[in-house]
């Protein structure tokens, strides 16, 4: 009878997770499941099934062919798990699987509940096995646990143990095309098994693209789809060496692949888009691509290094687009906030270039493919080894295009609030004033009232569409309870006058910092959001701490940096949240570099750079963040800027000047330094926020100074020039 004809019993192993998906793709094939369990499918099937299933299942791991079963007797109290496994390998004559001079492996799966020594049990089973040959035909066959020609597959099981040929080899998953590795790649299969389930083949996209491709394996899964390319059309398989393969069968199938796969290429392909920030990994991606046998379509494969910031101004215009992209989530980015506004960061820009376009994202936690916004979004859970990962599809929503606030806000009707007419008719004077400039600006977040009333001693900020409301602590002569009815009159005529509802505005007492009180939270819920200001998208925190993580008074000179960042190596000096580097990293600034005592500041630095898709994991980083006293990090570098950001408190802890930092006493030592690094024709900006500062006249001696404050205050701080001074420093020029 010829063996090629014979139905036999065949497990298909997968990831956990791709059971269903795998299920699919057998029947496709041809077969049909007669049982499926956790990681595995039971089929029956001829031997051609097997080899089919090996040449194209692009979501299975390994084909195994069970062999022979030992049962085990329960006569004994404490089970000898590994003698089991020895006695039922050399109970089987296993020179009629193969020769020999061939070389063997042993893998070895356990059952949960039973305690075994896995590597010793391994060890046992080969010596069955060897032991067996040696009684067949006295010759032993060798180990080669790196590329054996045959691979056994055992089973531990609680009533029996099962001994499997896999026929796969090496898992199926290796393709034969990875030559190049990037950090935290996914499994081929696991690529596969996603494009399946996002339905790539069937709808055609125009455009494919990946903007985080890493070694490329999403971009080759998709042209081994689409070219009808077989898996397993270049790779060795573990049946080469064994007695029963049927070499003319499989010779035929793998004829008929190629076959297959040629007609294919004669139809119209996509054009794919690999984007990488890292440098090797698009170099991963062509030599992987090249390595899978698709040189010669490399013409429709653009290969580029760019960051999320630094996609080209492509839009679908008319055409399909299909994006799918495994983002470096996890250590790489530190902190699951971090995590989260990369997440978000992806979202606004898919928003903006591929509305209505279906996308697959893989995320490390359910919270960041939570951020994506997408319309009827699917999950999937699958198992990348050990790691867990979630893949969030569906269609891209359009991105919601918002206006600032008070291009929308008219002057509300409202009874007059009894004690706070004043305060109302100054905020919505005020308010009016400022919507024209603020509309043709795109100004969303800005200062509507500052202590104009003394009786009203607060500053409503906006930010976005919700307010900050900061009260400065009365004078301690002041009675505490008018102070309060006071100033509850005055959230109620906010209200009032904004139309925004009470979760929408956020209230903190204003008081003098000492030391580090200024880091101390003021709440305990953290409620974050994203700001536009410029190009730039920011995370600000209105609840946690007295500063929300954005200074409107510095906007003029953060949008002024952006102006003049372009091509320029920028250093941000007492960088707070590092959005004045963020502004020139937009800008095109060759580099950036931020530098503040505070951990928890530079993090948040990080998320702002990651949510505008600017990368800050890369070794050797384009922009930097040191957590270091300014002072000892401009005495210990030597690098030179052509555009310096200096913008120090009033006071702080330092290392360096007498346990404390003074702006005034202290100014002239920071500004000699960090001149020092400032290129001959680069320039300075310092700023600070003490009233009765002087520019020392040593520095104004030395270098070319310009006071600008008049043009670093915005028309909503007009009526406060005092609220920071601002200066141009440059070197003299010969």
């Amino acid at each position: 009878m010829n063996t090629s004809l014979r139905l036999n019993t065949y497990w298909i192993t997968c990831a956990d997770g791709l059971e269903q998906l795998l299920q699919e793709e057998i029947e496709q094939l041809g077969s049909k499941v007669t049982e499926r369990k956790a990681g595995r499918l039971i089929i029956q099937g001829t031997l051609e099934t097997a080899y089919r299933i090996c040449m194209w299942s692009r979501l299975a791991s390994r084909v195994l062919m069970p062999i022979h079963q030992h049962d085990i007797e329960f006569s004994h109290d404490a089970r000898d798990v590994a003698e089991e496994l020895y006695e039922g390998a050399l109970n089987f004559d296993w020179s009629l699987i193969f020769a020999p001079q061939s070389t063997f492996a042993i893998r070895l799966h356990v059952e949960r509940e039973i305690k075994v020594n896995s590597q010793f049990a391994t060890l046992r089973v080969k010596d069955g096995v060897v032991d067996s040959f040696m009684e067949a035909v006295g010759r032993r066959p060798s180990i080669d646990t790196k590329q054996p020609e045959i691979t056994l597959f055992v089973l531990a099981g609680k009533t029996e143990h099962t001994y499997c040929l896999d026929l796969s080899g090496d898992s199926l998953h290796k393709r034969g095309y990875r030559r190049y590795m990037t950090d935290a790649p996914i499994k081929e299969n696991l690529a596969a098994a996603i494009l399946q389930k996002a339905q790539l083949k069937e709808r055609h996209p125009d455009i494919i693209l990946d903007p985080m491709c890493g070694s490329g394996t999403f971009i080759i899964e998709a042209l081994l789809m689409l070219t009808d390319r077989a898996p397993g059309l270049v790779r060795r398989f573990g049946f080469n060496g064994w007695h029963g393969h049927d070499r003319e069968l499989w010779l035929n199938i793998k004829a008929e692949a190629a076959e297959r796969h040629e007609k294919a290429l004669e139809q119209p392909l996509p054009q794919f888009y690999a984007f990488d920030a890292d440098w090797e990994a698009i170099k991963a991606t062509r030599q992987n691509i090249i390595a899978a046998g698709f040189e010669k379509l490399l013409d429709r494969i653009q290969i580029e290094e760019r960051t999320l910031a630094d996609w080209p101004d492509f839009h679908a215009d008319g055409k399909t687009a299909f994006i799918v992209t495994n983002p470096p989530y996890g250590e790489r980015l530190g902190d699951k906030a971090s995590n989260r506004a990369l997440y978000l960061g992806l979202s606004a820009l898919l928003q903006k270039h591929f509305p209505n376009q279906y996308a697959a994202v893989i995320a490390a936690q359910i919270e960041q493919a939570d951020v994506l916004a997408f319309n009827d979004p699917q999950i999937l859970r699958l198992m990348n080894g050990k790691l867990p990962i979630y893949i969030r599809f569906g269609t891209i929503k359009p991105v919601n295009v918002t206006q600032p606030f008070l291009a929308t806000w008219q002057p509300q009707q409202f009874e007059p609030i009894e004690g706070a007419e004043d305060f109302s008719n100054r905020l919505q004077k005020n308010m009016q004033t400022l919507k024209k400039w603020a509309v043709k600006e795109n100004i969303y977040c800005l200062r509507l009232y500052d202590a104009d009333l003394p009786d009203f001693n607060l500053a409503v900020d906006l930010y976005g569409d919700r307010l900050h409301v900061q009260e400065y602590a009365p004078p301690k002569k002041i009675d505490p309870e008018k102070a309060k009815k006071r100033f509850n009159l005055a959230l109620a005529a906010i209200r009032a006058v904004t139309g925004l509802n009470r979760d929408a505005i956020f209230i903190k007492t204003r008081a003098r910092q000492e030391g580090k009180s200024q880091y101390t939270k003021q709440s305990t819920a953290s409620k974050r959001f994203i700001v536009q200001e410029g190009k730039a998208k920011i995370l600000v925190n209105l609840t946690d701490y007295l500063d929300t993580g954005l200074f409107l008074d510095h906007r003029q000179m953060r949008l002024r940096i952006a102006k003049e960042a372009k091509g320029k190596h920028f250093l941000n000096l007492y960088s707070y949240t590092s959005t004045a580097s963020l502004h020139a990293a937009l800008g095109g600034a060759a580099s950036t570099t931020s530098v503040d005592l505070s951990n928890t500041y530079l993090n948040w630095s990080k998320e702002n750079f990651v949510l505008n898709g600017l990368t800050v994991d890369h070794a050797d980083e384009q922009h930097q963040f040191f957590a270091s006293d300014c002072f000892e990090w401009l005495k210990e570098g030597h690098e030179q800027y052509d555009l310096i950001f200096i913008d120090p408190p009033t006071f702080s802890n330092s290392k360096k000047f007498y346990g404390t930092f003074d702006v005034q006493r202290d100014h002239v030592s920071l500004l000699k330094r960090a001149m020092n690094r400032l290129h001959t024709e680069g320039t300075l900006y310092f700023s600070n926020n003490y009233r009765g500062f002087e520019m020392d006249e040593e520095i104004e001696a030395l270098f070319d100074v310009q006071e600008i404050t008049s043009e670093t205050i915005g028309p909503d701080f007009k009526r406060n020039q005092k609220i920071h001074r601002a200066w141009k420093i440059q070197h003299h020029q010969a």
